[in-house]
């Protein structure tokens, strides 16, 4: 599929972009985990020469790119895969490459999709709120745990539960000056759809955290924080995922505490360096 575009445009291609292209068939196995940085710098071309290919080709960005792209690789007719290109026969130190790989393009791709925009219209929603109330399923949910434990920090009224009987409950209590934040990363995952609809209804703002692409998740939300897309949904353990939406939620904290940093949050780190090296006493 992916061939057959570069064919279709190919005479609407620079020497650059043809150049890119021209790799991109070649090493389409090592492209799944291969930044648009590490494309770039590998063909000595900019990103946004990255991107303007991206667009010829359809795509409304790398991310989608990298979607079509892997799910149109053959895929072993084995039971030895664990995921991606992790096989259940791999060693130890293997694996831990592959991770390791895995890990590290999550976090260069979800840092080159970030909407600065967005970013700053989610930080400004935080700050002005007066209760929050975070969403999500199974890993996603653990996610919403850590933004609601570093939200306590700052002394946010925020409640994050599993139970989506709960956090519906807690919703119908919200009004404009609340905020909802909803963590998926298939973007359709029907408690969370469901949870943004009754936020909508009651003129609630919403912050979605979800991947890249049209979802009803993202058309719902009042700003919508991206994460990598290139993650299957039959995959085990959710590792590209998880690494992406903790990489968005790490960028959200960090310039939320850094606008928020007052004596308070002063204090907080004074006293966690006293409590790690405690004043010696003299007798």
């Amino acid at each position: 599929m992916i061939e057959l575009k570069l064919r279709e445009v190919k005479k609407d291609l620079s020497t650059k972009e043809l150049k890119v292209a021209y790799f991109i068939i070649e090493n389409t196995q090592a492209l799944k985990n291969m930044s648009i940085q590490t494309l770039a710098k590998l063909n000595h071309v900019s990103t946004t020469t990255i991107l303007r290919l991206c667009n010829k080709l359809g795509y409304k960005g790398f991310s989608d790119f990298k979607v079509d792209l892997i799910g149109s690789i053959p895929k072993k007719l084995n039971n030895e895969i664990l995921q991606d290109d992790i096989n259940l026969n791999d060693p130890l130190a293997d694996v831990n490459s592959k991770v390791q790989a895995m890990e590290k393009s999550s976090i260069d791709e979800t840092h080159s999709i970030v909407n600065i925009h967005a970013l700053n219209n989610a930080i400004d929603l935080i700050i002005n709120c007066q209760k929050i109330v975070i969403f999500g399923v199974g890993s996603s949910g653990l996610v919403g745990k850590e933004l609601e434990y570093q939200l306590i920090k700052i002394k946010k009224d925020v409640n994050c539960h599993f139970d989506a009987h709960v956090t519906r409950s807690l919703i119908s209590t919200l009004d404009k000056n609340d905020l909802v934040i909803i963590i998926s990363h298939s973007g359709e995952t029907p408690d969370c759809v469901e949870l943004l609809k009754l936020a909508d209804q009651s003129l609630v703002p919403s912050i979605a955290i979800t991947k890249m692409g049209q979802s009803q998740i993202s058309s719902l939300a009042t700003f919508v924080l991206h994460t990598t897309s290139m993650e299957h949904a039959s995959r085990l353990i959710p590792i590209r995922s998880k690494i992406s939406q903790i990489s968005v939620v790490n960028m959200l904290l960090t310039n939320l505490f850094i606008r928020q940093y007052d004596e308070r949050l002063l204090l907080q780190t004074q006293n966690r360096e006293k409590r790690k090296y405690p004043a010696k006493t003299t007798k």
